[in-house]
């Protein structure tokens, strides 16, 4: 009798979890079926710093309008908190796969521009003093990759990575290609560094350069996975990643998408998704339009 080694993979998956306590079968039915029970604790590596000194940066602490309307229905006992800024592509993301998950969350805002990711509060959340930062109970998250995998392992409603390995190695590549070799190139502090520096002109042509070749080899990646979305009929991780970015990359940067047909598809897919609507800058409560 052959097995089929994804399956079978996925199976021991199954096996290890069981073993390490998580409660059966709901782990069970949420993974397979996708149906969103009441909260179940599961083991995570907590952080040293004590999530209670997790304060509001702004005058007053305010919640997506989004996340009050899935709150009516939440069974979840944490209160997940988000610090984030609205004009944030990394922040963007997050809020999308929280509204994608149905994952209610408090939102506090952090304004960057009059640098309120220095004060000694935040520092606390980030030594790095980046936006944005995740707070679930007693787990204190920052950077947005690492958020969405926390959210993956621990919610299981509304998967964000597909079970076939390849696809979710595709769904990795292509948001460790936005995360790491495309957003952080053009981020608001490298861009003031390269003002500084060399002038306006070449901060700008700077992150021209690096996001058109991002955007290069992800069309080439994903020519031969795309269909509605990324990476198939449904929207994964690769989606919530590409999503802020090409908005961002066309919004500010003033990006010609024509010469990415696959991730224009992809782009406008998104947009008619009422959580990627929720999630947009414009609709956040710090918005300053």
């Amino acid at each position: 009798m052959k097995i089929n080694p994804p399956i079978f993979l996925q199976i021991n998956r199954y096996y290890l979890k069981l073993v390490k306590g998580d409660n059966f079968p709901r782990y069970f039915f949420q993974r397979w079926f996708g149906a969103d029970f009441s909260h179940t604790e599961t083991p995570t590596t907590k952080s040293n710093i004590d999530a209670s000194s997790a304060v509001p940066i702004s005058s007053s602490s305010m919640e997506s309008s989004y996340s009050q309307k899935m709150a009516a229905d939440s069974t979840w006992v944490s209160k997940i908190i988000l610090y984030s800024f609205w004009q944030s592509s990394c922040s963007w993301r997050v809020r999308f796969a929280l509204n994608l998950k149905g994952l209610a969350y408090e939102y506090r805002a952090v304004n960057i521009d009059k640098g309120e990711q220095f004060t000694s509060e935040f520092e606390k959340l980030n030594p790095l003093h980046y936006v944005p930062v995740l707070v679930d109970g007693d787990v204190v998250i920052s950077d947005s990759y690492a958020i969405l995998l926390y959210l993956e392992e621990k919610y299981y409603q509304r998967p964000l990575l597909p079970v076939e390995p390849q696809l979710r190695a595709l769904n990795l590549q292509a948001a460790s290609i936005v995360s790491s070799s495309m957003q952080p190139l053009h981020m608001l502090s490298v861009l003031r560094y390269m003002e500084e520096r060399v002038g306006p002109e070449e901060k700008q042509s700077w992150a021209k350069f690096h996001i058109q070749k991002g955007f290069s080899a992800l069309e080439k990646l994903l020519t031969g996975s795309a269909e509605k979305y990324a990476t198939g009929k449904e929207v994964y991780m690769a989606d919530v990643f590409l999503a802020p970015q090409i908005a961002v990359a066309t919004k500010r940067f003033n990006i010609d998408m024509s010469q990415f047909p696959t991730l224009t598809r992809i782009y406008d897919s998104c947009k008619a998704l009422p959580e990627f609507q929720a999630s947009s800058p414009e609709r956040q409560p710090d918005a300053a339009l």
